[in-house]
């Protein structure tokens, strides 16, 4: 059989009894690579060298493909840092290799495993590994994971991307993968708990929302006020505005589980946040399984309330904003998580606060706890 069309029916014969796995290989480029020994991945491409391939059983392929496809899942392309080459990978595959057994899937021969470093994420494993380690670097490297590496030269290609924009990029195909297998029962509890962890901002909740809105203001220039730096050259250009985030949908989920002191804690930061971007226009949209109620409040009288309780659905305020025509620079959703019913995509950058650690994995969208 030809090389490729074996890799791409082991990847075909993944759709329909693991989705998540499936999702994510169907999204990598198939390259052959005659200068490394077995296969790799660095999130863009699957890498193999033919001749390694071939001597594959189908089902060991469709078990390599698992294996570079869990070294995505958990962002390893891009954690290596400093970390010596074949160590880094070696601790990836005892970080990996269990649970594609554990799926039921068949691996290579001679495939790294340990039960002391079960569970354990690449980072603990690399430090109890010795630095002298006695692993081949044919086994250490069998299906190994590469640096993402961004090519400058190309503004479409593969690799276009900056390293944070591609593993974006992951964060959102794992997480799209994610709620697919999940929505058909097919996500296995030790995964989804692993991808939960994964995809877990390391920062604290209100750095990352303080910098969420202030990557998405808007700072335009305005003729109305001429920058002062060039007037005494006889320059008249323009000055930079003060700026602004136009408008802001905050969407508020009232089922029922969220308290009122944890929504005085959210409003209370992002008042803090929001006082910076004077004219700011807020869209405030309380909904439980459908909008329950929408005002419109300012700064300077800023307070959000507890309201209704029912049933969770994602759907309704996004389906508001697109009906009212409102154009906000984002979107903040406050959830306690506990739904799976999403619209498949969002229009403006959309920011998910949890109260509580749920299973989350929305389509779109960048997600982070307050615990």
């Amino acid at each position: 059989m030809d090389i490729k069309k074996k890799l791409t029916k082991a990847r075909a014969g993944l759709v329909l009894s693991s989705p998540f796995f499936a999702s994510i290989a169907l999204q990598l480029r198939l390259k052959e690579d005659t200068e490394c020994e077995t296969a790799y991945t660095d999130s863009v491409v699957l890498g193999y060298n033919p001749e390694f391939i071939n001597k594959l059983s189908n089902a060991e392929v469709k078990g390599l493909i698992c294996h570079e496809v869990l070294h995505i899942a958990m962002l390893h392309p891009f954690r290596k840092n400093s970390r010596e080459h074949i160590r880094w990978n070696a601790a990836c595959d005892y970080a990996v290799n269990p649970i594609v057994r554990n799926e039921g899937y068949t691996l290579p021969e001679g495939a790294l495993s340990e039960g002391k470093f079960k569970d354990l994420e690449a980072e603990v494993i690399y430090n109890q590994l010795p630095k002298s380690i006695k692993i081949s670097a044919a086994v250490a490297l069998m299906g190994e994971v590469r640096d993402y590496q961004q090519d400058k030269s190309s503004s479409k290609g593969s690799h276009a991307n900056t390293l944070p924009q591609q593993m974006k990029n992951c964060k959102i195909a794992i997480a799209r993968a994610a709620a697919v297998a999940k929505a058909q029962g097919k996500l296995p509890a030790g995964l989804e708990r692993m991808l939960q962890e994964a995809l877990q901002p390391k920062l604290p909740w209100k750095e990352i929302l303080s910098r969420f809105i202030t990557e998405n203001a808007r700072n335009d220039y305005t003729w109305k006020q001429p920058n002062k730096r060039y007037l005494y050259s006889g320059l008249y250009l323009p000055g930079l505005n003060v700026p602004t985030l136009g408008t802001i949908a905050i969407i508020i989920d009232t089922s029922g589980s969220i308290s009122q002191k944890e929504l005085d804690t959210f409003a209370a930061e992002l008042h803090s946040i929001l006082s910076i971007y004077p004219g700011t226009e807020i869209k405030v949209i309380y909904v439980d399984s459908k909008v329950a109620h929408v005002e419109d409040i300012s700064i300077n009288d800023f307070n959000l309330y507890v309201k209704g309780g029912g049933g969770t659905d994602f759907k309704p305020g996004f389906e508001y904003i697109e009906q009212e025509d409102i154009l906000p620079s984002c979107v903040i959703y406050f959830t306690d998580g506990y739904c799976d019913s999403f619209p498949e995509e969002s229009d403006f950058p959309t920011l998910w606060i949890l109260t509580d650690k749920a299973n989350f994995f929305p389509p779109f969208g960048e997600v982070i706890y307050m615990g």
